[in-house]
């Protein structure tokens, strides 16, 4: 599980938390049956929820995929310069 997963996992862990306490112990059909407009906007409130949820991790991924990016950049700029700087090295060892 990635950080981003883990903050995702402990918020929507306190929303379960939250709503267990606050929530009437109903059955679910019960409710669907009482309220079938607040039903509709809980079911389309969970899949936006879902799909920012996807949305963030795929976020992420391009993030850590651009991170490593300009680390290799990086790895690869300095192997460049300490390959020149050996460059000038190794005729002077030669001609000795």
């Amino acid at each position: 599980m990635n950080p981003v997963e883990r903050v995702l996992y402990d918020e929507i862990t306190r929303l379960l938390d939250r709503l267990a306490t606050s929530v009437p112990d109903a059955s679910l059909d019960e409710f669907r049956a009482a309220n079938p407009t607040l039903r509709t906007r809980l079911d389309e409130a969970e899949a936006a929820l879902a799909a920012q949820r996807a949305a963030l991790l795929e976020s992420y991924g391009r993030w850590r995929r651009a991170l490593e990016d300009v680390e290799n950049l990086w790895a690869l700029a300095a192997w460049r310069l300490s390959a020149t700087e050996q460059a000038p090295e190794q005729p002077a060892t030669l001609a000795a």
